[in-house]
């Protein structure tokens, strides 16, 4: 049996990576990291988020510690789902594309307390959601 010649159709063409899903990997585990820092402010400084006197221990519909537990959890699995994006695994994008937009989403709820950090890390959760999203043009017909 003869071996097939190494640019063969039978063989699987190495996996290319779109620079776009690259640079989305590395601004998910920058905006995991970010959300990881905001919920352990939450939770160590309530007094840091409060935008007026009578808001209270409360950020809309749950207390500063909740919201400082979700924050870490969130960017916990998107620094992890980072790491997946980077080595090109597909549930990753997905999960990253899904951690991005709760991002965008719960980012709006800190934007009276600091808008211009919440608006950054708002464009930051676009550009993932974009780059995870994109089509690669240098690999037809083939999703990275």
């Amino acid at each position: 049996m003869q071996s097939s010649p190494p640019n063969s159709p039978t063989q699987v063409p190495p996996l290319e990576r779109s620079h776009w899903v690259a640079f989305a990997g590395i601004l998910l585990m920058l905006s995991g990291l970010f959300d990881i820092i905001n919920g352990f402010v939450a939770i160590l400084d309530h007094g840091y988020y409060e935008t007026t006197a009578n808001h209270g221990n409360r950020l809309l519909i749950f207390n500063y510690t909740a919201w400082g537990w979700i924050w870490v959890v969130v960017g916990i699995a998107q620094v992890l789902a980072s790491l997946g994006v980077l080595l090109g695994v597909r549930a990753a994008r997905i999960t990253g594309i899904v951690l991005a937009s709760f991002c965008l989403v719960g980012q709006m709820m800190f934007i009276s307390a600091f808008p211009y950090w919440s608006l950054f890390t708002m464009l930051m959760s676009v550009l993932v959601i974009y780059g995870l999203l994109a089509e690669p043009h240098h690999v037809e017909g083939l999703r990275v």
